[in-house]
């Protein structure tokens, strides 16, 4: 069961339809501090502004792929929790993925609400306690307006 729906997540895809689909998963989860990037790049200039406790990372993304990424937030804080959500099928990545720090490698044919939930449950319990509540919260015009 779902314990810690303050999680501040982000998704990073160049994807927008997989970006939006994966967001309305998480809110149909009860998920609302979700932040979406179309690109690695400004994932990485946003980690001191929005501090996420999870990352979702595509790996086929233009410019920095979703490996350099990975490497990136794990250098600016070992303690975030990266997943990758990709279309390649390819064992050796996904172990390569997690030799760097990711704790899940999904395949996105076969994401869906249910799948999310597992994983989510799992992630909870990767999460120092109170790491959520222990960040400032955005304001009601902050989340409007960004």
């Amino acid at each position: 069961m779902l314990k810690n729906l303050n999680l501040s997540i982000c998704l990073v895809d160049d994807d927008v339809l997989c970006l939006n689909l994966y967001r309305q998963f998480l809110k149909q989860l009860g998920y609302s501090n979700i932040e979406l990037f179309d690109n690695g790049h400004d994932c990485l200039e946003s980690l001191s502004k929005t501090h996420p406790d999870v990352i979702f990372l595509d790996y086929n993304m233009e410019g920095l792929n979703g490996m350099e990424v990975l490497k990136r937030i794990k250098e600016f804080d070992k303690n975030i929790v990266v997943l990758f959500i990709s279309g390649q099928e390819d064992i050796q990545l996904a172990i390569n993925t997690m030799k760097h720090g990711a704790v899940d490698y999904l395949i996105k044919s076969s994401l869906s609400t249910d799948k999310l939930r597992e994983v989510m449950e799992r992630v909870e319990n990767l999460v120092p306690e109170g790491a959520a509540a222990a960040k400032p919260k955005k304001s009601f015009f902050k989340k409007m307006f960004s």
